[in-house]
């Protein structure tokens, strides 16, 4: 029988966070896309980090890979709408 240790709570939460990152990074091309066209164009590699992200989010989008996140994104958008309402009787 073998025996599992729980992970220490530093350790969980640095998975959660990469998981997280990952995530992003695969499913979340469009902001990533957006945020390297608000980069300074002085900056070193501007260009090439900007066309990089272009070219993933391409293909993101032909795979479909952008739907779960823009799913989740809705959601959000959604849920926030209901939080923030003005109250039925304003």
């Amino acid at each position: 029988m073998t025996q599992f240790s729980n992970p220490s709570p530093t350790r969980r939460l640095l998975v959660i966070v990469l998981v997280a990152a990952t995530g992003g990074i695969l499913f979340g091309s469009e902001p990533i896309l957006a945020w390297t066209e608000q980069l300074s164009p002085t900056m070193p590699y501007q260009t090439e980090l900007q066309s990089v992200a272009d070219r993933w989010n391409t293909l993101a989008a032909r795979l479909k890979m952008t739907v779960p996140y823009n799913t989740i994104r809705a959601l959000e958008r959604q849920i926030e709408s209901y939080r923030f309402a003005p109250a039925p009787d304003q």
